[in-house]
């Protein structure tokens, strides 16, 4: 009895796995489990330019910003969780007339939200991790100032983001209702505080299911097109061209980056090999295979970023789906249709579902592991682990400034709560002709009124736009 009872319980905790331990709400950073990092929150921007791509490029290259062995990571996050627009506009809806259509309308997105996956609220984490302990505070300070400025000048606003808001995130990813949360114990460490007590987790070779009613499904891009630009970004969450194109169930899109250590070896690397590439060139073995040619001039773009500045990482790059079972695959397999159209090739992770998700987390992707043999530190976690077996991808900084998913669609002016609506892939926002002159508390601390519309309605015959004028 004692035996079977024993064994019952020695199960493998899953929290673990995070690397989440404290804190500093003086410093408002992150004390991990071997790094040191930080966590920016923002919302998408509608659209960037060519400049933007260069901004990031700038910014990438700077040992100052990013040392070696350091990561930099970039999560959205599209959930069905909207309570926070809809009870918000709700409370500015005042009268017995008014408050009962409020019912109808918040009832009737919620119900879309929740059952048809139609409306969502989409934001951006992103974080940055230096994998040692002894990490300069003050350095870390400069580069979060740095990355904050860098965001700023191709308009996106971020702010800290401090223990209570990533654990919320977090607990939402993993299926631990928004309205069922504790608050933060600040005797235990972060990472025992993600999960709810009734968690449960089976992986199978094709997902995983999570709580009995929840499956995560882990894409990774096998091919992407030639050329790429950050503004078609947004195509990852559908065209809005195409009618009823979004993506239905809750979804992360994640892109991480690791700057690679000893980078005089990586780039002499690249370039014998280039000089390899073109002797056998040069020998005639291209008659005999054709894709040494490309491999080649890839190999040259690759060698001359090299000598300008640039520096060699490994990104990974996916999408993983979070939802009821049945929505979850669909919603996958119509993803990878979607992406295809537009040259990007996603396949399922086999087998590495887990530790794709886990890494696809704000600072899991490296951590300081154990010294090696001679007493240097060597840098382990889950994204090298990932890398060593075939996961995310060798390249050069500058190809990763146009694969940061920071572009999605507007959410109106939060401060101006005047009508509900939804963008074509689903972004719930807020609309307001007047900004928040109607607003007087909120209009006083409210940035300078950006609101000059002209309005356009189209649609077919039935579909509410006598209703929306009137509104």
């Amino acid at each position: 009895m004692n035996a079977s009872i024993h064994k019952d319980f020695d199960r493998e905790r899953f929290s673990k796995h995070f690397v989440y331990e404290s804190y500093d709400d003086e410093t408002q950073l992150f004390f991990n489990r071997g790094s040191i990092g930080f966590v920016l929150l923002a919302c998408p921007l509608a659209e960037a330019s060519v400049s933007a791509q260069n901004e990031i490029a700038e910014f990438l290259k700077s040992d100052e910003n990013l040392p070696a062995e350091s990561s930099l990571q970039v999560l959205m996050i599209g959930s069905n969780n909207i309570e926070n627009f809809l009870s918000n506009w709700q409370s500015y809806c005042k009268g017995e007339i008014f408050i009962e259509l409020a019912n109808k309308r918040t009832e009737f997105l919620r119900d879309q939200a929740q059952k048809v996956g139609s409306i969502k609220d989409v934001v951006l984490l992103i974080s940055v991790t230096i994998p040692n302990l002894n990490a300069n505070i003050d350095d870390m300070i400069r580069r979060r100032d740095a990355l904050k400025d860098t965001f700023r000048s191709i308009g996106l606003s971020t702010e800290n983001v401090n223990a209570q808001q990533l654990l919320k995130s977090l607990r939402v990813i993993f299926g631990w209702p928004e309205e069922e949360h504790s608050n933060i114990n600040q005797y235990e460490i972060l990472s025992e505080q993600i999960l709810s007590g009734d968690f449960s987790l089976f992986e199978n070779d094709d997902c995983v299911n999570v709580n009995d009613d929840q499956i995560f499904i882990s894409l990774e891009a096998r091919k992407r097109p030639a050329e790429c630009k950050i503004s078609a970004m947004d195509l990852f969450l559908g065209n809005e061209m195409r009618r009823d194109e979004y993506i239905k169930s809750n979804f992360l899109i994640h892109f991480g980056l690791q700057i690679l250590p000893n980078q005089a070896m990586e780039r002499t690397a690249a370039i014998t090999k280039r000089e390899a590439l073109e002797r056998n060139i040069n020998a005639g073995m291209g008659k005999f295979f054709p894709d040494i040619q490309q491999e080649a001039a890839d190999l040259a773009g690759v060698v001359a970023a090299l000598q300008s500045g640039d520096r060699v990482v490994n990104i990974h790059f996916n999408v993983i789906m979070f939802d009821k079972t049945k929505k979850a695959k669909q919603s996958a397999s119509a993803f990878c249709s979607m992406l295809r159209r537009s040259g990007w090739y996603f396949v399922p992770c086999k087998y590495d579902h887990v530790a794709v998700l886990l890494a696809a987390l704000p600072m899991q992707l490296v951590e300081q592991g154990p010294k090696g043999v001679f007493g240097q530190n060597k840098t382990s976690g889950i994204g090298v682990a990932l890398s060593s077996l075939g996961r995310g991808i060798k390249t050069v900084s500058v190809e990763s400034k146009v694969l940061l998913p920071i572009i999605g669609e507007w959410k109106g002016d939060l401060s101006s709560p005047g009508m509900l609506l939804a963008g074509r892939r689903g972004q719930i926002m807020y609309w307001s002709p007047f900004g928040g002159a109607l607003l007087p508390t909120l209009n006083k601390n409210a940035a300078a009124p950006n609101e000059n519309f002209n309005l356009c309605i189209a649609g077919v015959p039935g579909s509410g736009k006598s209703i929306l004028c009137k509104n």
